[in-house]
Order: structure tokens, then sequence, then C-alpha cells
């Protein structure tokens, strides 16, 4: 049984990943999540509860009522939570005997300091209680699988699975063809500043003096009076937010693909997994020389590294990008088949498999 509390509905790494990987191997998946209605898809069973309506409700209401659905479940189930938020019904299960993992995306204490909503003197509080809180999960609960290797230091090894966010190749098989490649420079993803947001719309403005390429964006802006303060200013494609089969889409009829956040603590050792859905779509990338994801874009040189607060270096690369389509296209197929041969979920989903055959839920 898989429960969320924060993440969409179809969350790739919850529902296309691990949810269908487990269904695949024969297990019978149950996905508690905020929801209007009950109901099947991809033969896994929806069990909703009431959408949130506030952003407390959803840090105090969810939980509880996704603990209660998930007392109706067998006692044999496993419980696979995948908020922090999660964590106090995962104690309460565990004293009742139940079997629980935890599956951290997030360095959540580091994720903590860098929420705009938190008042900034509660922050440290607020971060070092889920620091014990998951200091107590990893002590009590019966696995922990970390997205990134970063993550684990919070968990005692030995319950440490890592499971990296690496894209499924079978839904990037199809071939790019030139033709379907419009003048497009993509990102897809949460749309803040410190994800580089500002110096994406103002390189791009910078390289439309050189080059005729145009900017589509998918994706939330956070906080949300991001977005009337930015659009009016450039001229972007703003697609919103996208479903999974419409970002791959989108990511094949592009040229390029951006992704330069910050560089600070937390995008210094994370593992984006839009770099290497860009990757798998064939694109070249524009990535942040800082970080631990700059060492998959350098291992087969797929793309350009650049200073993420430096707007003209991300201008350039544009430019030499657009003016060098050999080049770039070169770039993406080498990016592509590294994905194809390493890092893909088909084999990160062996782990997942292995971990619930340990568990020795059949």
């Amino acid at each position: 049984m898989m429960a969320n509390a924060g993440h969409k509905p179809w969350d790739t790494r919850i529902f296309h990943k691990e949810a269908r990987s487990l269904q695949r191997a024969g297990y019978k998946v149950v996905l508690i999540i905020p929801h209007s209605e009950d109901y099947e898809k991809d033969h896994i069973q929806i069990v909703s509860i009431p959408l949130p309506r506030k952003g407390w409700e959803q840090l105090v209401k969810c939980p509880w009522k996704i603990l209660r659905k998930g007392l109706e479940q067998p006692k044999e189930a496993v419980f696979h939570l995948h908020d922090s938020e999660l964590l106090l019904v995962g104690i309460a299960l565990k004293i009742m005997g139940r079997r629980v993992i935890y599956d951290a995306h997030e360095d959540t204490p580091l994720q903590i300091s860098y929420q705009h909503w938190i008042p900034g003197l509660i922050k440290p509080m607020y971060a070092l209680f889920y620091k014990l809180l998951e200091k107590l999960a990893g002590w009590w609960f019966d696995a922990i699988i970390v997205a990134e290797p970063v993550i684990a230091k919070y968990f005692p090894l030995k319950k440490v699975v890592l499971i990296r966010n690496f894209p499924i190749a079978e839904s990037f098989r199809r071939e790019p063809i030139d033709a379907d490649r419009k003048d497009y420079l993509t990102y897809v993803g949460l749309l803040s500043k410190v994800r580089g947001v500002v110096e994406m719309l103002e390189g791009h403005r910078l390289a439309t003096e050189k080059v005729k390429v145009d900017f589509v964006l998918g994706g939330k802006f956070a906080p949300a009076s991001l977005e009337q303060e930015l659009l009016p200013k450039y001229k972007v494609q703003y697609r919103s937010w996208l479903s999974y089969d419409e970002m791959i889409s989108v990511l094949f009829s592009s040229k390029i693909g951006i992704i330069v956040p910050h560089p600070i603590e937390r995008y210094k050792t994370n593992y984006p997994v839009k770099l290497f859905e860009y990757m798998a779509a064939g694109l070249p990338v524009i990535a942040a020389k800082e970080g631990e994801s700059a060492n998959f874009v350098k291992e087969v040189s797929a793309g350009i590294l650049v200073d993420p607060l430096d707007e003209k270096q991300i201008a350039e690369a544009i430019i030499t990008l657009m003016q060098d389509p050999s080049q770039a296209k070169a770039m993406g197929l080498r990016g592509r088949q590294l994905i194809f041969d390493k890092y893909n979920w088909e084999k990160e989903s062996e782990k997942l498999l292995q971990l619930y055959q340990t568990l020795g839920d059949v």
C-alpha cells in the first residue's frame, strides 16, 4: 500500500515508476491519495481522501485521513510512505505492528530552510523536528528508500536502499525525428527564483537578439504571485503543469533542455529528474556547473555547463546550440544513449523489487 499527501496524484516516481513496477511484478498496489473519487487505473486501486482546501489541511488533516484508510487494508500489507508529513502516520502504524517503508525523495531538513511560506524564526525548530522524526523513522521503520545519496546521512545505513529517480527508458524509446523538433528551448519543473527562472528568462531574452528560439515553460510558479510578476515582462510559451505524457511530447518537439538552479546546498547534491528526462529525449542540455548533477553531463559531454547566476553565459550557451545544430544533436544523442545504457528506471526498479521480496510481501 502506497500513501502520499503532498505529491500530485500521478506523480512520476510514485505512480508511473514504483507503483507500476510493483503491480507488474505481481503485487496488489493500493494508492491512498487526496483525490476526487475512488477508482482503478492501470490495475492499481486508487483510494481517495478529500482534497485539502488549505495548506494546513495537507499537513494536519490529510495524514490522519490516510491513516484511517490505511488501517482498512490487510494486516500483512506493507505501508510505503512518500511524504515527510506522513512520518507520524508511519510511527502510529509501527505501534500497531504494521510494516512500514519511508521513501525519502528530498533532504527534508535542508528543504525546510528554503521554504518561502515558513516564517524565518520557526524554520530552525521546524527543521530540527523533522530531523529527529526522521531519526526515529530510520530506527523503527522496516526500510528507508532514498532517491539521492546525500539523503542517506539521516538514516541507519543498514536500512537504506538507494533507488535513484532516473527516467523510464521505455517511455522515451521513440526515435527523435529532426523534422518534429521546433526552435524550442524548454524547461519543465517548479518555477521559482531559486530554481533559476529569472536567469533562464533573461538568458533567453538575450539569446533572441542573435538567434530565433522560443522558450517553452511547463510547471507551476512558487509562489503563485511570481507568475504575474514575471510573465508580462518576457515572451514565452507558458504551458502550466504538464502531465507525464504531455511532458514527453514537449521534450520530443524541442531542441534544447535547460535546468540551472542556484548554487545553494540543496541543489549541489540533488539529482534533478528533469535533467535525465531531457537527455532521454535526445536533448542537449544547458545545466548548472555546480553540484553532482553536472557530472552526468560531463560523463559523455551531453551539453553545456554554465554559471547559473550568469544570464550572459546562459544566453551564449543557447546561441551556441542553436547555431551549431550538428554539435547539439551529437550531444543529445550521447546523453540519450547514456540514459538507455546506464541511468534508467528499469535498472533502479530491480532494487525496489528486491526490497519487497526481502520484506516477504508477495
